[in-house]
């Protein structure tokens, strides 16, 4: 099982996943997850090293945990993902940046890529999500992220809404996926 989580995670996307409990959940929700993932050393995030990484098997742990206490809580996880984009890259990156550097960010065996892209609509392809690759778990946290990354790349009067079958979370591979983001006009 434990070679199944080889890879690593550098600390910035700990300390912006963190950031974001902290926002959406609370101090107390962050220790919970923490609590839950056996990992409650993590609580004060200013003292993680930005420059150090984390293995990948106990940012699983933490992301398991996360699952467990939110389970069923799609629109959280989704609010959760859009916080931890603005945590992860607040500003300057355009939206093939941020995709190019998730992948170098979180080095495992997973990929996101931009499959086509038109100026009404881009395709995004997941293979092995990290967030969501248990079965039973949504993908909304990082489906989150996505659209938020794209969104705050746009102008102000620009949305992004998803295209997107109903996920079924009881599918084994329902972690590897294509994501359809129209752009459209705020009314």
């Amino acid at each position: 099982m434990i070679g199944e989580y080889k890879g690593e995670v550098k600390n910035k996307v700990i300390t912006a996943l963190l950031t974001a409990y902290h926002e959406i959940l609370d101090y107390d929700g962050l220790k919970s997850i923490l609590n839950e993932a056996n990992m409650l050393h993590l609580k004060d995030i200013k003292n993680i090293n930005p420059a150090g990484s984390m293995d990948f098997f106990s940012f699983k742990k933490v992301i398991t945990a996360q699952n467990i206490l939110l389970f069923d809580s799609n629109r959280l996880l989704r609010m959760i993902g859009e916080k931890f984009s603005f945590y992860l890259f607040p500003f300057g990156k355009n939206f093939e940046e941020i995709i190019q550097e998730v992948n170098e960010l979180i080095i495992t065996d997973w990929k996101v890529e931009i499959i086509s892209k038109t100026p009404d609509e881009i395709k995004v392809n997941v293979r092995k999500c990290v967030f969501c690759s248990e079965i039973g778990v949504s993908c909304d946290l990082f489906k989150g992220f996505l659209v938020h990354s794209l969104e705050k790349t746009l102008q102000s009067r620009m949305k992004v809404i998803t295209v997107e079958e109903k996920e079924n979370i009881m599918d084994p591979n329902h972690s590897s996926f294509v994501l359809t983001l129209k752009i459209q006009k705020n009314t």
